[in-house]
């Protein structure tokens, strides 16, 4: 009979799982040694591995808690699940709702309760009943998985659809921001990245998904994602303008398109010779602040005038902003 002391073998991953003790060959009381800690339901941490940060490959603490390692274990256990939903937007950096999580109300959870783990399983598999994490039976193509940082996860095409059937709290204007982070360009100093996707690819997502509980939101969503926002409030202060009755602005917009060193607008009225830029905490840095006093050098000595967004402007749903912009429009009689 296997040993309930014996050594752990040295290719065991860092969070094991009963099947993985099963497996080396171990007795199940081994869970109970000093170098095990119970980290969840069947799911034990050697004390000797400390949890990997996710600042380690580039993103925030997740709402969820837990680490990489975890999550692995996770899905070892059910070879057929996938990531999905929220926890496959962390993994993708698709950016979700600033209103924090909260459990439901029938949920019996509380308030303060760590928001779950979702899993996508195959229609008609068994359900997963474990406290802290939502399981979703769905048809899932294989094409519509792939492996982030290691772990099974929806596409970045998928995650998104099924972001629009979650309801609260992610409203529309949530999912248009994380369609449009979906398509951007991604900028750097040294120029723009290609897109992680496009709107053509979250199209052909929805068509080969079918109906889906959420299916009229996609599309109400897709109807309104652009391609040239780079951040969240971009998106908000776009869409705030053209819900007010306002013409769409143009999006990262070149003030002289025919000078290939021109700075962009991140929004521009190009009849009202008018750039208006969101300045979130990016805009903090000496290097970041160097480039918009020089963009908006460039942008004076062209006969533009640059208005500047910020955090109080996104709080009030920039209804300041959306009234000066109206009142220059009559001011240039265009409306």
């Amino acid at each position: 009979m296997p040993s309930t002391a014996a050594p752990l073998p040295a290719r065991l991953p860092p969070v094991l799982t009963a099947a993985d003790l099963t497996d080396a060959g171990l007795h199940p009381e081994r869970s109970r040694r000093a170098d095990l800690r119970r980290v969840g339901q069947g799911l034990y941490r050697q004390t000797a591995c400390d949890p990997g940060s996710w600042a380690d490959v580039g993103l925030a603490d997740p709402s969820h808690g837990h680490d990489r390692d975890l999550l692995d274990a996770m899905l070892r256990r059910r070879p057929t699940a996938v990531l999905s939903h929220e926890t496959a937007a962390h993994l993708h950096d698709i950016p979700t709702p600033s209103r924090p999580w909260r459990p439901p109300d029938d949920a019996g959870l509380p308030r303060d309760a760590a928001a779950p783990v979702h899993m996508t399983l195959p229609r008609g598999s068994r359900r997963i009943r474990r406290p802290g994490l939502v399981d979703h039976r769905r048809r899932l193509d294989p094409t519509h998985v792939t492996t982030v940082h290691g772990l099974r996860v929806t596409t970045l095409e998928r995650t998104w659809l099924d972001l629009c059937a979650l309801g609260f709290p992610w409203r529309l204007e949530d999912l248009v921001a994380a369609g449009d982070h979906c398509v951007k360009r991604p900028w750097t100093p040294q120029g723009r990245f290609p897109p992680l996707s496009t709107p053509d690819a979250l199209a052909r997502t929805l068509r080969e998904v079918g109906r889906f509980s959420g299916i009229r939101t996609a599309r109400a969503a897709l109807d309104l994602v652009r391609v040239g926002a780079d951040s969240p409030p971009e998106t908000r202060l776009r869409l705030a303008l053209v819900d007010a009755g306002l013409p769409e602005p143009e999006l990262q917009a070149p003030i002289h398109p025919a000078d290939p060193r021109s700075p962009e607008a991140d929004l521009a009225y190009r009849s009202l010779r008018l750039c208006l830029q969101y300045d979130g905490a990016g805009h903090r840095t000496p290097d970041q602040q160097t480039r918009d006093a020089r963009r908006e050098r460039y942008a004076a000595a062209h006969g533009w005038d640059t208005w500047r967004a910020a955090v109080d402007d996104l709080r009030e749903g920039f209804a300041s902003l959306v009234g000066e912009v109206r009142r220059r429009r009559a001011a240039a009689g265009t409306l």
